[in-house]
């Protein structure tokens, strides 16, 4: 992107957002001293637990569901 001098650079809305969310990354980082893999590591154990949690808490999932035989119509009356 060309710049003319004295002219605000204009950026995307989506590429603000990616700049904050990259400059709290980094603060993280600093302030609890993490290397990148650490923090790499942490948002990977933080995203398998949501996904954890997210199949226990919808029970329509199939893979939750309980398991179920034929059914069997109750027995007639005569």
């Amino acid at each position: 992107m060309h710049v003319i001098r004295g002219e605000i650079p204009q950026h995307q809305t989506k590429n603000i957002k990616l700049m904050a969310i990259v400059h709290r990354l980094q603060q993280i980082m600093v302030n609890e001293n993490l290397t990148p893999a650490e923090l790499v590591g942490c948002a990977e154990i933080v995203r398998d637990n949501y996904g954890r949690l997210y199949d226990i808490s919808n029970p329509k999932i199939e893979a939750f569901t309980l398991a179920r035989g034929p059914i069997i119509p109750p027995p007639r009356r005569p």
